[in-house]
């Protein structure tokens, strides 16, 4: 075997933090000792090509945060709910996708698959000639690997809010013997940026982490499949996470600008779409439809008070004279969670939720940074 033939014969495990549709993406590698070889953060699907290209060894395994088999036209996928049944309890449910999102089920995900030539049925053997590509969900993924009472919260909020949560995950990874992080030196930089964070660098270290999770779970599938369990098929789509943890969820207390408590009862999702106000139009309709969709399955106790927290993303075309006033944005949103909330009497053939029940709003708008799609973080919760 000649010295180009070792290097090809060389086992590589994939992590991919993928952008949904456009976007940044986080990457990571590690061999076939589990050990984190390198990592890095893109945009364009030619500039992960390249990097993957770059990576001396085979494709073993590729494991993908993102929609893989999107075969439903509304409401959520079999293994969204079924990981919402598993780990819902722990905060870590999955984002709701569908062919609102993906129109025919088009996802990046699976053209990358294509474009690789990766297998995308979870019951290929892995270690032949071809690559295999699953789903894969960090949050669950941490939960049940590290036995966390909670999900990490470090995704939310101003940079000084995240912080604490970004010291836990980080601690957490280091905890993980097959990545060897202490002695990678892309490892170092990141812990480096993360000592002293200028803005913007949290939620682009943020990828790589996830990307590093994802890589590990990729290693696992091939090395220790019966630490993971396969959501769902090939036919309805799936996500291949732990087994449902044995043991009970705690939610975090509220320290400082920690982590945010759950109330008894709650929901959060992220719903994809152009946020619209209230205005009786089609776009409004569109919108409350994605709202309705991202919260398709979700219901409070009847007669509960309600909490709702939303933070609008708007596009980069609402500016000016075409930027909602936010009053109407929360008017249009909370009108949409009748699934959630009921559907309030006396509205004629309009069909609203129960707002009256909801006792507390809090929320913003911002428009979209480079790295993210338009749509809205909302969380209903009971008080």
């Amino acid at each position: 075997m000649n010295g180009a033939e070792a290097v090809r014969s060389t086992s590589v495990f994939l992590g991919v933090d993928l952008g949904w549709s456009t976007g940044a993406t986080g990457l990571a590698a590690v061999d076939e000792t589990g050990r984190l070889t390198a990592s890095a953060r893109v945009k364009t699907d030619d500039e992960i090509a390249e990097w993957i290209a770059a990576q001396p060894g085979q494709v073993v395994v590729a494991a993908v945060d993102a929609p893989l088999i999107v075969p439903n036209e509304t409401g959520q996928r079999v293994p969204e709910r079924l990981i919402g049944q598993a780990f819902g309890g722990f905060g870590a449910s999955a984002h709701t996708s569908n062919h609102t999102r993906f129109p025919g089920g088009d996802t990046r995900a699976m053209r990358l698959a294509q474009r690789f030539g990766w297998a995308v049925d979870p019951g290929t053997p892995t270690g032949g000639n071809v690559g295999v590509c699953i789903e894969v969900y960090p949050h669950p993924a941490l939960v049940g690997l590290l036995e966390l009472p909670y999900r990490l919260d470090y995704k939310k909020g101003n940079d000084q809010g995240r912080a604490p949560g970004f010291r836990l995950f980080v601690q957490h990874l280091e905890s993980i013997p097959e990545l060897a992080l202490a002695g990678s030196p892309r490892w170092r930089q990141l812990k480096h940026v993360l000592a002293s964070p200028r803005p913007g660098d949290l939620t682009r270290v943020e990828d790589e982490l996830d990307a590093i999770v994802c890589a590990h779970l990729a290693w696992l599938w091939h090395r220790r499949r019966s630490a993971l369990k396969i959501y769902g098929n090939v036919e309805v789509g799936y996500i291949v996470a732990p087994p449902p943890p044995l043991h009970r969820p705690q939610q975090p207390e509220r320290r400082g600008e920690a982590a945010s408590v759950p109330a008894p009862g709650r929901f959060e999702r992220v719903v994809h779409g152009r946020p619209t106000g209230y205005s009786a139009g089609a776009n409004e309709q569109r919108w409350k439809a994605d709202v309705r969709s991202a919260f398709s399955g979700c219901t409070l106790p009847a007669g509960c008070r309600v909490h709702v927290d939303l933070e609008f993303l708007l596009g980069q075309d609402q500016r000016g004279r075409n930027e909602p006033d936010l009053d109407n944005l929360i008017k249009a949103a909370i009108d949409a969670l009748d699934g959630v909330l009921g559907v309030r009497t006396g509205t004629g053939l309009r069909a609203e939720a129960d707002d009256v029940r909801v006792d507390r709003i809090t929320a913003s708008k911002r428009h979209a940074g480079g790295n993210e799609d338009p749509g809205a973080h909302v969380t209903v919760a009971e008080l």
